[in-house]
């Protein structure tokens, strides 16, 4: 078995990743509160677990987008789907950045995370598609289907180049 997470490791993880995960998760559910919750469990979870300090911030993501799923699901038949832009931390920076985060809740979930993973987290397909369980060519899909409805709904044109 390779190294197994320590306290240091832990520290170094929510020190450098953790602002960065909670916002993108912040952006796929529409609340901060319950990103921070998922973002919470999924780190007590890699701690039970003691996951390799290799793959920390692949499998906190991955925990806690599955998380925020189930947490939707269960939630979804009794309150709608409504951005809580109250509950951000930070005010945005710009319009741009309150237009695309507009833009991103009216785009399918699938999409919205694809999306928040690849160009928000800077992950790459292959760690997307990990992280969502999908093939690398169901991510390129689903980030091409993503560009196309947020330009749509932001309406800007798109160039093929």
């Amino acid at each position: 078995m390779g190294e197994r997470l320590t306290d240091d490791d832990l520290r170094s993880f929510y020190e450098l990743h953790y602002r960065s995960i909670v916002g993108a998760v912040t952006v796929v559910t529409g609340s901060r509160a319950a990103a921070e919750d998922c973002v919470h469990e999924a780190l007590a979870r890699a701690w039970e677990r003691r996951e390799q300090p290799d793959r920390i911030d692949r499998w906190v993501v991955t925990v806690a987008l599955n998380l925020s799923r189930n947490r939707w699901r269960r939630v979804r038949r009794e309150v709608p789907f409504v951005p809580a832009d109250r509950d951000r931390a930070e005010p945005a920076a710009d319009h741009e950045s309150v237009d695309l985060r507009r833009a991103l809740t009216a785009i399918p979930r699938r999409q919205r995370e694809a999306v928040v993973l690849h160009y928000l987290l800077d992950m790459p397909v292959a760690e997307v598609a990990e992280v969502l369980g999908l093939s690398a060519g169901g991510v390129k899909h689903a980030l091409f289907r993503g560009r196309r409805s947020l330009s749509s709904v932001l309406a800007v044109d798109e160039e093929v180049g």
